[in-house]
């Protein structure tokens, strides 16, 4: 009888398992999100609007130093959400660092941490070797601001500081390359 219970379990677990990957086949499975609207209309998933101007900020870094949006005009920015317990997030500071070593006059890279101990955002930074301005948003009010839904996500500013591209989830430094020689044409 024991036996048999446990056979049952198991073909409705399986059956419900199945049912699970018609749906997803059915619908499929998202994907990142390049958005590309023209300026002005607002973008999908809730995020801030293509061509419209970044809420600006003020945040600290692990210097205890007061970091702004405005601080650096004139280059583009890009702004990038994570937390140290996201695995994309890894492999994507890695390509922004190399992107900020290779463009240290024309992109300012600004990476905001989601609510995370600056020790652990420390810790972070030194494994990485990072150089650039790691943010703490400690009471994730800025990452309300830019509504952030998922990590990472990354906003792409240009030289006025205006949302150029928004990405959902892990972009590539070829695909940021890209999109910043395109914004470097556009001016």
């Amino acid at each position: 009888m024991i036996r048999l219970t446990a056979v049952i379990r198991t073909f409705a677990a399986l059956i419900c398992l199945g049912a699970a990957f018609a749906l997803l086949a059915r619908s499929g499975l998202p994907s990142r999100t390049e958005l590309k609207t023209r300026a002005g209309t607002s973008a999908p998933g809730g995020a801030l609007s293509i061509g419209a101007p970044a809420p600006p900020f003020q945040l600290l870094n692990l210097s205890g130093d007061n970091v702004a949006l405005d601080s650096a005009p004139g280059m583009a920015t890009i702004i990038n959400f994570w937390a140290t317990w996201c695995a994309p997030c890894r492999q994507e500071m890695r390509d922004l660092q190399e992107l900020q070593a290779g463009r240290p006059d024309s992109i300012r890279v600004l990476a905001i941490n989601m609510g995370e101990p600056a020790e652990s955002v420390a810790e972070w930074q030194a494994a990485l070797g990072l150089s650039y301005d790691l943010l703490l948003d400690e009471t994730l009010a800025l990452s309300k601001q830019y509504l952030v839904r998922g990590l990472p996500m990354t906003y792409l500013l240009d030289s006025s500081q205006h949302i150029h591209q928004v990405y959902y989830g892990p972009v590539t430094r070829r695909q940021l390359d890209s999109d910043i020689q395109r914004l470097s044409e556009r001016v």
